[in-house]
């Protein structure tokens, strides 16, 4: 029985480091900008500002504009890059001024940011109880990581299938946010973004197998473990 908890806790050790990792891969992904990127072949000469854009790209904040002052392939020529904040509350007025963004869009967009920053705060409360389970491994703290850890995963993928959506919406449904014949490809960022649900989703299977709770009398030798899953009498006896 010790032999199990030893091997117990070292898988959950080795689970809350891959979490952790990806906690901070997730980090990576809410923060920079490479969740779309859309490629112009050839360049798009703008009128007004006399250059060509190439690419656009953006994530959960900031869209950027990569633009070269001549036609691209020419060697002599060096990219310049500029972005802008998202518009997460504009005016009436800004909306039908603008021709890349409306309401819904605009839902869409505050939406995925809201579960981005709600999935980091959930994966830090996770890890706090899932070192504290390294210390006190009881087995209702172990669910109840588990559970953090579900629901972490969850808010992940309706991270990523608001941003999905928000794509969908944007091409189909608004012109202006579009640039003729440019391609469309998800970047490193969304990509992390689903490596991080796949890992919060198998973390929370892996706390929810160990939390079966222990009896010290079904075991042969001294259990540790199984001495932190018995009921605490407070009171006189």
């Amino acid at each position: 029985m010790a032999s199990i908890g030893r091997m117990e806790k070292r898988i959950l050790l080795a689970t809350t480091v891959c979490t952790l990792i990806a906690y901070v891969l997730q980090i990576i992904a809410v923060c920079t900008n490479e969740w779309l990127i859309s490629d112009i072949p050839g360049g798009l000469f703008r009128n007004v500002t006399g250059d060509y854009l190439i690419q656009i790209y953006g994530g959960l904040w900031r869209k950027c504009f990569v633009t070269m002052h001549n036609k691209p392939g020419s060697s002599s020529d060096s990219e310049d890059t500029a972005c802008s904040a998202h518009q997460f509350f504009p005016s009436d007025d800004e909306v039908l001024l603008d021709k890349t963004i409306d309401h819904q869009i605009l839902d869409y967009i505050r939406t995925g940011s809201a579960f981005g920053i709600i999935s980091l705060v959930l994966m830090l409360i996770g890890h706090v109880f899932a070192v504290y389970t390294l210390k006190r491994p009881r087995y209702i703290i172990k669910r109840l990581t588990a559970l953090l850890h579900i629901m972490t995963a969850v808010c992940v993928l309706v991270l990523n299938e608001v941003f999905i959506r928000t794509t969908e919406y944007s091409t189909s449904k608004l012109p202006g946010s579009r640039v003729k014949n440019a391609k469309l490809s998800y970047g490193y960022s969304f990509a992390l973004s689903w490596l991080v649900f796949v890992v919060y989703v198998l973390a929370g299977i892996v706390f929810l197998l160990m939390s079966h709770k222990k009896k010290t009398e079904m075991a042969d030798i001294v259990d540790h473990l199984a001495e932190e899953d018995e009921p605490v009498t407070i009171g006189r006896i």
